[in-house]
């Protein structure tokens, strides 16, 4: 399920969301089931492991790129002593969205929440791992038992 603030503005071209968002107020949710219909190959992912945002007039444009391991290495040190930047670096763009702001504020909204999310669920799991190495040193802490 997905919440009526998600999709809207990427269902904007159906009548009934229309209908839907003027007579509903603002502040109230509602779920909604959307199902996307694969085209060609869509429904394969891609792999991007580089993304550039340029805004346009009312348009938001993400580039998804692709750059070499080893390059994304070698970026990596360029604040080190020595080390030469690069006049250009080649890579391979993968997919070129082009959204408007109403979706692409869903969008932020989408990933913030994923991430927050990911972010709480990584503490749940390292707090008991983190529990678990403090009680040797605090039994340590009180000294030699004999």
């Amino acid at each position: 399920m997905v919440d009526k603030n998600d999709v809207l503005s990427g269902a904007d071209a159906l009548p009934e969301a229309k209908v839907a968002k003027s007579d509903q107020a603002a502040a109230q949710s509602v779920s909604v089931a959307v199902r996307l219909q694969p085209v060609e190959h869509s429904q394969q992912p891609v792999f991007s492991n580089f993304t550039t945002v340029q805004s346009g007039t009312g348009v938001v444009f993400i580039d998804f790129g692709f750059v070499e391991p080893q390059t994304m290495a070698n970026l990596a040190r360029l604040g080190q002593p020595g080390v030469k930047a690069p006049e250009a670096i080649a890579g391979t763009l993968a997919c070129r969205m082009a959204l408007s702001l109403d979706t692409t504020a869903n969008l932020a909204n989408q990933l913030n929440r994923l991430l927050r999310n990911s972010a709480a669920v990584q503490a749940q799991v390292a707090q008991p791992a983190q529990e678990a190495a403090q009680g040797p040193l605090e039994d340590a802490a009180e000294g030699p038992v004999h």
